[in-house]
């Protein structure tokens, strides 16, 4: 792996074909986990129907909080897999599976981010390699192994697909940056405006593009800041293409208005512990709103469990090793849209792992950088290679662990989905089921079998008689999204007959579950949890 040893480009090749196996495995593992339930990750659903319009020439999807792109993007993905699969199975039109099998389309878009992310591990080593082809297989390594990416690329969501095209990006700025003309500046741009079709952070790479420019300009003083010609064409083209794929921002204007905002004040408003006290000085104000925010998490949870002790500590040492001379374009901008990012992110009090995930193939390809570079100054061959196998061992072995426990629970049935299989079985034609737990959103909430009837959330118990209630099931968890209101259980607890239960974690509360997202598997601390899912409970009621 240390580039000055002798080795043949056969066993190179052999080993990275070995790592891309192991990146698939990781992320096809448990790809199909909480089907049929259509919402056991959040916005899947949403994804899926908002493309319903789009084979009858209405591209408008009405929903901005994922660009045009991305909405484009899944829908033709989706096409060419029901294209596939007539092939050996009899398939109706991509408008009446949205309407009668969400699932299927769910599994075929998690597919695609499955894809993507393989995709990363190939191109990390593709990128590492103009470095050295130690650094692009330690990286690509650190890539496949890494838990928030395995853990992303299993869900219907923009995350994996702007990871990989944030390592684009970043890669044609570094070629830019070497070679500064129109064509590598627009050919820079046009990936950067593609990415931001992809998820509108990407819009953040227009940083390290001025960064470039700013690095190679001569002379001192502030024209050093002012962007050149060719950044300008860069940033031109980075537009042009970014509204060229989301054409409706501009022609439904109002609506992506009112969702760009709303969105930016659920991201970035304040919460109630934000809020500083009137007495408060400067000092203590912005202790208090830095508390608040997201910094602490993505350090201690993002970094820390999701990518492993080894890679949060080795990650400050490799972001300061990159601005050594001589400088390498494309690390030197790798740290600075790592340190941007997270800056960005960790400003938001919304606390979520996969915000964090794009950054993960920066660190990995920084930290594999640092890592060659102490081992070139080992003099014994033998000791070279034996502090490089220690060190991939230490970095790749929690991440490693992680994925392999996340896809082994994944792959398990979600408690909702054995309750549903139960009651399909149990439920005579006709039930009418109170569903009890969830609060503002009902993502959490079991579904029914086809036939059974789900009582409107806003009917009191008092009233479940004169509406046939003849069954009650209920939810709970760790997760703020599946709790029943401990006074009407209690008022329903003479009416109640157990039936049949499924517990998650049969010996108490176990795993660190992020707060904000009504997703039932633990981000880490998999000791305890049996399966993904709330502890769901099924009883008969009789008046």
């Amino acid at each position: 792996m240390v580039d000055d040893v002798p080795s043949s480009r056969r066993i190179g090749r052999a080993a990275l074909l070995l790592v891309v196996i192991a990146a698939a495995l990781l992320r096809f593992w448990g790809l199909d986990h909480g089907l049929p339930h259509p919402s056991t990750r959040p916005d899947e659903r949403e994804v899926v129907q908002f493309t319903r319009g789009f084979p009858a020439g209405d591209l408008n999807p009405r929903w901005f909080i994922y660009p045009n792109q991305y909405l484009y993007v899944v829908w033709m993905w989706n096409e060419l897999w029901l294209a596939v699969r007539r092939l050996a199975v009899p398939t109706p039109a991509y408008a009446a599976v949205v309407a009668t099998d969400v699932p299927l389309l769910l599994l075929a878009g998690r597919a695609l981010s499955a894809v993507a992310g393989v995709a990363t591990v190939a191109l990390t080593w593709m990128v590492g390699r103009s470095i050295g082809h130690g650094v692009g297989l330690l990286a690509a390594i650190l890539v496949c192994v890494n838990s928030l990416l395995v853990r992303d690329s299993h869900a219907l969501k923009p995350d994996t697909l702007l990871t990989l095209s944030t390592l684009a990006g970043l890669a044609c700025l570094a070629r830019w940056h070497e070679r500064p003309d129109t064509r590598f500046a627009a050919g820079a741009g046009a990936v950067i405006g593609a990415a931001t079709g992809l998820k509108y952070n990407a819009i953040l790479l227009l940083v390290p593009a001025w960064v470039s420019g700013v690095m190679r300009a001569g002379g001192r003083g502030w024209r050093r800041l002012v962007p050149e010609r060719s950044l300008l064409v860069l940033a031109t083209v980075a537009i042009v293409v970014f509204v060229a794929t989301g054409p409706y921002m501009l022609l439904d204007f109002d609506r992506f208005r009112f969702t760009f905002f709303f969105a930016m004040f659920a991201e970035y408003a304040n919460r109630p512990d934000g809020v500083p006290s009137p007495q408060a000085s400067w000092l203590g104000t912005l202790a208090t709103l830095v508390r608040s925010r997201a910094f602490g998490y993505h350090l201690d949870v993002s970094l820390r469990h999701g990518c492993g002790l080894a890679m949060a500590l080795a990650t400050p040492f490799a972001l300061a090793y990159a601005w050594r001379r001589p400088r390498r374009p494309i690390l030197v901008l790798a740290a600075v849209f790592a340190v941007l990012y997270f800056l960005v992110l960790g400003a938001s009090p919304v606390k979520l792992t996969r915000y964090f995930t794009p950054i993960v193939p920066l660190l990995a390809l920084l930290i594999a950088h640092l890592v060659m570079a102490i081992a070139r100054g080992i003099p014994s061959r033998r000791l070279r290679w034996a502090m490089l196998a220690a060190a991939t061992t230490a970095l790749a072995a929690e991440p490693l662990t992680a994925s392999i426990l996340y896809d082994r629970l994944v792959a398990r049935p979600d408690t909702r989905v054995e309750a549903l299989r139960w009651m399909e079985r149990a439920l005579p034609p006709g039930a009418v089921v109170a569903v009890l737990g969830g609060t503002w959103v009902e993502y959490a909430d079991p579904i029914l079998p086809a036939g059974a009837v789900k009582l409107p959330r806003d009917v009191r118990p008092a009233d479940y008689a004169r509406h046939g209630v003849g069954y009650v099931v209920t939810h709970e968890h760790l997760l703020k999204f599946s709790r029943p209101d401990p006074a009407t259980l209690r008022d329903l607890a003479p009416h109640l007959t157990p039936l049949a239960e499924w517990n998650p974690y049969p010996g108490g509360p176990a795993g660190y579950y992020e707060q904000e997202d009504a997703f039932y598997v633990p981000t880490y601390g998999f000791s305890g949890v049996e399966r993904p899912g709330p502890l769901v409970r099924v009883y008969a009621y009789r008046p």
